[in-house]
């Protein structure tokens, strides 16, 4: 009879903790693993809605026919900086805008301020693509992005002078035809 009391008929207090331990490390790889993905998640959500507004820029760009080749050299060719106040201007001559130089102002700058409202930070570039050439457009556009710690690689944001090498800038350029 001794024999069967010295037999464990359940589980030790140190058992119970060592499985606790481990429990919880996993709860938090699990907690991580989330918070990553949110972070990813928002960053994939930043980076369409910086293509999107390159999409809208494109389609008012497509939309001025008239004044694009003229005015890629002239009002459409801005450099936006990060937390620069941006005014829309107006017409000279009501319902008359000129095609070629107050069409491409208004276009560029409203289209700045829609950037700005939906990106942190916002920066942005627009030129033609070679120099003094209009027939194709590069748009930059730039922005905060808060969980990174180390300049992008990708080259992106090279055409903002002021934030190419600030570690918390992402950038998404594009070149497109307007016609």
């Amino acid at each position: 009879m001794n024999a069967l009391m010295k037999q464990q008929v359940g589980i030790s207090l140190i058992e119970v903790l060592i499985s606790l331990i481990i429990a919880a490390f996993g709860l938090l790889g699990l907690a991580a693993m989330q918070t990553r993905s949110l972070s990813m998640q928002i960053d994939s959500e930043t980076r369409r809605v910086a293509s999107s507004l390159i999409d809208q820029l494109r389609e008012r760009v497509a939309g001025n026919q008239e004044g694009y080749a003229r005015a890629l050299t002239q009002g459409y060719t801005q450099i936006f900086e990060p937390g620069a106040a941006v005014a829309v201007p107006g017409c000279a001559v009501a319902n008359a805008c000129d095609a070629a130089f107050e069409v491409p102002l208004i276009q560029a700058n409203s289209w700045m301020l829609d950037v700005q409202r939906l990106l942190p930070g916002a920066a942005a570039v627009i030129g033609p693509t070679i120099a003094g050439s209009a027939i194709a457009m590069t748009v930059t556009v730039g922005w905060i992005e808060p969980n990174a710690t180390v300049v992008a690689t990708d080259n992106a944001c090279d055409r903002i002078e002021s934030i190419k090498n600030n570690p918390q800038y992402r950038c998404i350029t594009a070149n497109f035809f307007p016609g």
